[in-house]
């Protein structure tokens, strides 16, 4: 995979339970605050429609002392990257061990068709990596950079601090604790619905908007088993928040920038925020359409 993020696997699975008001980015103030910090939500991919707001998120990156996302992508950090080692099924496991020989051939067609000749390197991956392989074949390369990895790339030409809230070992040990079962399931829902493309523009779509009503609508029909929304959702709102809280504590401003679907629902980054004692509200766009692409 070109850039791998536990972001691009959830959009298209999470459903959010109530809408929210349409915007990404959130002013954070309160709580003891002398300058306010920011939130926006993002979306791990190079299609021209998650660069709609980019313009919005450099002007406030000028205002603040660091950016925050994730993982820190900036080039040259080698704790970030991932071996391709733990991509892999334990020995002797494969895909086929999950599969009855029809669901077997319907899986490999897709992969084949997605993957070509590499697709015999697949047999043996954790499902989990070939949902985001999938996921992210159907998106356009309109930018040379995910968003998330084009706003830190920014950031360090402004001089601004670059950091991650998580560390690429913290996602990997989340995506380790799925049982390989419900990780092949999943997987063979993703092939036999064959909609990932379309679901996937009609959300870049909703996200270029700020329709967040529409987004919540779209991704409510991928529904994700409790253990997995646990490990890959929930248990990180809550890491990300208290090392949210920490390092604007610390006195620093900073712009943070996480997937979307962390941000809304009462578990969500928002509502922790909030319960920590801070203010959080949304603004409002200000980029005119068309928003600033990478090059």
């Amino acid at each position: 995979m070109r850039s791998f993020s536990l972001s691009l696997f959830l959009l298209p699975l999470l459903g959010w339970g109530q809408a929210s008001p349409n915007a990404l980015l959130w002013k954070i103030g309160g709580h003891g605050l002398q300058q306010p910090s920011y939130v926006v939500g993002t979306v791990h991919s190079q299609d021209a429609r998650a660069y709609r707001h980019a313009g919005e998120l450099l002007q406030v990156i000028q205002g603040q002392d660091a950016v925050a996302g994730e993982l820190d992508l900036s080039a040259g950090n080698g704790d970030q990257r991932m071996s391709p080692a733990r991509m892999m099924m334990p020995e002797g496991k494969e895909l086929a061990d999950f599969y009855t020989p029809k669901e077997m051939k319907r899986v490999r067609e897709a992969l084949q068709a997605n993957m070509g000749p590499l697709a015999m390197l697949s047999y043996r991956m954790k499902p989990f990596f070939l949902i985001a392989f999938l996921t992210q074949n159907t998106m356009h390369e309109d930018s040379t950079m995910v968003l998330d990895q084009y706003l830190q790339a920014r950031a360090k030409e402004m001089g601004k601090e670059v950091l991650g809230l998580e560390t690429m070992e913290e996602q990997l040990s989340a995506v380790d604790q799925l049982p390989l079962q419900q990780q092949a399931d999943m997987l063979y829902q993703t092939v036999r619905s064959g909609s990932t493309g379309r679901v996937m523009d009609r959300f870049l779509d909703a996200y270029a908007a700020q329709d967040l009503g529409k987004l919540a609508k779209l991704v409510a029909k991928g529904g994700m088993p409790g253990l997995m929304e646990q490990k890959l959702v929930k248990d990180r709102n809550a890491v990300m928040a208290q090392r949210m809280d920490s390092l604007m504590q610390g006195g620093r401003t900073f712009l943070f920038a996480i997937g979307a679907a962390h941000l809304p629902e009462a578990d969500g980054v928002l509502a922790l925020l909030r319960q920590k004692g801070y203010e959080v509200a949304p603004m409002q766009d200000r980029q005119p359409a068309g928003g600033e692409q990478a090059h």
